[in-house]
């Protein structure tokens, strides 16, 4: 066996001192008392190991811990000063780690409202505005069998993705501005409705900040009246766009066509692309209405409520070319209207009625079907016909079709492409039409965590688990690894922000590029060059990291106001360690 071995050291120092400082184990281990039978790392230190590989290796299959903990073991205890066994790290231990976490759907809430609360101190971060969607995970797994109970958890429902035909499941999340940090998620069964999702999300959150001064920004979905009142009621603030249902079209084409007050520009901020051009993003007035709901504990309120309309220039455009290329397909195909042998006109009709509300065009559109009877008398027998001969009448049907454009009603519908209709309660002096535009145009930042959860830095697809406390485990471990990335954001872009300065170093393929906006994910591939040279003394391996650290990653420890002597360590390999294999 060779007397030296190198061992990777990367971002792991980093990481664990980060989520020191979140105090990840010391509040799960605050929750969660361990069984008498368990034995070694407690259930936030092995928590602690299971994030580092999930952000570290972007995977979060239960059985690769141990490889990579058996990789990373030098640098692990070294840094975390643990005495880290292979029994501790094995699939079998980390499952039953996810299913204790996901048991209670009661303590995750706990757990996170006391998490959250020590981050909002620790970073200071902003509680003036904050959001709330939801979005729905698939997943590959086959049907509960015939006879057995069917899964609480993974169910059929309307999918996100467009894949119904798979199970899935839904996932909330509630985030602070302005960097998108995650403080509550909830996992839900897949046919779950999205309505009621908002009133809990909104009190679990008063709970966690002991507040209501902030803005409660979510999808249309959440403009339920129920919802407004009982945030109304409870002293909330919200904003929502409302749904064009019921009769909310007719309102807001009477409001389009003569306004009640004067339309006035939109103008946003300049962005940090263009720091010196304000961007005017459209027009938009403000209509203030007495409203009269029951909250849902049976309060009647009453309130006063702003409506925000407000036309998007470049909404209107898409929305305009969308609509114009609707109309085309729809009259192409009715004009390829085709009866066929045996079709009369009832049978046309129905399938023109069908192609209309399949593209939402019946306003658009008027189908009329006409048949005409054509009666042909012709002998009933073989050969030459007798006076005995019967005749026999053959009616044939000749189909027309017509159609006629609605221009009055597409000329209505014109008139409102690009508006759309916001609703809050909170006093203009305190949320202005373009406040609430520009808040409203920051939806991007809980679209981003899920985008990391599905795609990106922290995929919970495909999902391997099929246990749903595990599933519900594994989804509040994501969280707190949604909560590692954002937080590294937040802190060096506030850095670099108070010193109206840049970084470079971090696109790959481009060391000069500079930005004030570092991701993570960036950040932390930084550190992948940084190694341990361990050498064996007697029946130990004893190390030191080989490299110094470079000036750019000098500079990312000093914007998260880390120490660079994280990386100035030894590590001892205690006798009957396993050979390091990195």
């Amino acid at each position: 066996m060779s007397q030296m071995q190198i061992a990777r050291v990367d971002a792991i120092p980093l990481l664990f001192a980060w989520m020191q400082t979140m105090d990840v184990a010391g509040q799960i281990d605050a929750h969660w008392t361990p069984h008498p039978e368990w034995k070694g790392l407690s259930y936030g230190q092995l928590a602690v190991l299971f994030l580092m590989f999930l952000i570290h290796e972007r995977d979060h299959r239960l059985s690769a811990l141990e490889p990579w903990v058996e990789g990373y073991l030098p640098t692990l205890t070294a840094v975390t000063g643990w005495t880290i066994r292979r029994e501790d790290v094995t699939d079998d231990r980390l499952g039953r780690l996810l299913g204790v976490l996901g048991r209670d759907a009661d303590q995750i809430t706990v757990l996170q409202q006391a998490l959250g609360r020590h981050l909002v101190r620790a970073y200071a971060l902003p509680s003036r505005v904050a959001r709330v969607d939801t979005t729905s995970f698939n997943v590959t797994h086959a049907p509960a069998p015939d006879g057995q109970p069917d899964r609480a958890l993974l169910q059929f429902g309307y999918s996100k993705d467009q894949r119904p035909d798979l199970l899935q499941f839904k996932q909330t999340l509630t985030t602070l501005d302005p960097a998108g940090i995650p403080l509550l998620s909830t996992t839900l069964p897949g046919n779950h409705a999205d309505d009621p999702c908002y009133v809990p999300a909104w009190q679990n959150l008063v709970a966690l900040l002991g507040h209501t001064d902030f803005l409660f920004v979510a999808a249309s979905k959440a403009a339920a009246l129920e919802t407004r009142a009982t945030l109304a009621h409870g002293g909330g603030r919200y904003l929502f766009p409302v749904p064009m249902t019921g009769e909310v079209p007719t309102v807001l084409r009477g409001w389009v066509a003569q306004p009640p007050v004067p339309p006035e520009p939109v103008v946003l901020p300049p962005t940090t692309d263009d720091p010196d051009t304000p961007r005017e993003v459209g027009v938009g007035f403000v209509v203030t209405r007495p409203l009269t709901g029951t909250s849902a504990t049976g309060e009647v309120v009453t309130w006063e409520e702003r409506w925000l309309v407000v036309q998007s220039t470049a909404y209107a455009q898409r929305q305009q070319a969308s609509f114009d290329t609707r109309l085309e397909r729809v009259e192409a195909q009715l004009q390829r209207l085709r009866p066929t042998a045996k079709e009369r006109a009832t049978d046309v009709q129905a399938r023109a009625q069908a192609l209309l509300e399949r593209h939402h065009a019946t306003d658009y559109f008027t189908v009329t079907v006409t048949e005409t009877a054509s009666v042909r008398r012709k002998s009933g027998g073989r050969g030459r016909p007798r006076a005995t001969t019967p005749v026999v009448e053959e009616t044939t049907y000749t189909v027309q079709v017509s159609i006629e454009q609605h221009a009055d009603a597409i000329a209505a519908a014109r008139t409102l492409l690009g508006w759309r209709a916001y609703v809050t309660n909170a006093a203009a002096d305190d949320l202005s039409l373009v406040q609430a535009m520009g808040v409203y145009r920051e939806e991007w930042t809980v679209e981003r965590n899920y985008h990391r959860w599905k795609r990106g830095g922290l995929p919970a697809l495909p999902l391997y688990l099929q246990i749903e406390e595990r599933i519900r485990g594994l989804m509040l471990l994501l969280l707190i690894g949604l909560q590692v990335l954002t937080l590294l954001e937040w802190e060096a872009r506030r850095s670099l922000e108070a010193a109206k300065e840049t970084i470079a170093g971090l696109a790959p393929g481009n060391p000069k590029r500079a930005t004030a906006r570092p991701t993570a994910e960036r950040m932390l591939r930084v550190f992948t060059n940084l190694h341990l040279h361990l050498q064996r003394v007697g029946d130990q391996w004893v190390g030191t990291v080989v490299e110094t650290l470079n000036p750019v990653q000098q500079r990312i420890l000093h914007l998260l106001k880390l120490s660079p002597t994280l990386y100035t360590f030894s590590a001892t390999l205690p006798a009957g360690s396993p050979a390091p294999s990195g």
